[in-house]
């Protein structure tokens, strides 16, 4: 029982540090993600001041400008995106690990139950069969009273 109360130990351990990367993880993907938001709005922003300034009369140097630095910013949003992407991966990556882990942690777990109750049982056997032989033993020695004091 003590080695199972180990192996659950370190499955345990195994476990918490999984959920630990996991939600590392999780975070890493969803800091990505708010900088790729940021990123879209940013281009949307500088979008609606080129259409403005456009509209008000913009020069054509000023027109190539307003696009160029609107290419960069796609260029930043697909390079994001990419991370955004492989961050992902390794969230879902990662969550499978602890699962995958989590199922053995149970498991051992549900072992080390089923081994309780194999012992409580073999106990209350045991228990049972002493109180059966006191039981036998009173009855003899009863008996055996009963007869010699006839």
């Amino acid at each position: 029982m003590a080695k199972l109360a180990l192996l659950y130990r370190l499955e345990s351990d195994k476990e918490e540090k999984l959920r630990a990367d996991f939600l590392g993880a999780q975070q890493h993907w969803q800091s990505h993600q708010q900088k790729l938001n940021g990123l879209n709005q940013f281009r949307q922003e500088y979008f609606a001041q080129l259409t403005q300034k456009a509209q008000a009369g913009l020069s054509s140097a000023g027109f190539s400008h307003y696009q160029n630095f609107i290419s960069k910013i796609d260029q930043a949003i697909e390079q994001q995106t990419q991370v955004v992407e492989t961050a992902y991966r390794v969230t879902e990556q990662r969550q499978s690990q602890w699962r995958q882990q989590r199922v053995r942690t149970e498991a051992v777990a549900k072992l080390i139950e089923k081994e309780k109750l194999k012992q409580q049982a073999k106990l209350a056997k045991a228990e049972q069969k002493m109180l059966d032989e006191f039981a036998t033993n009173q009855f003899y020695a009863r008996r055996r009273s009963g007869e010699t004091g006839m």
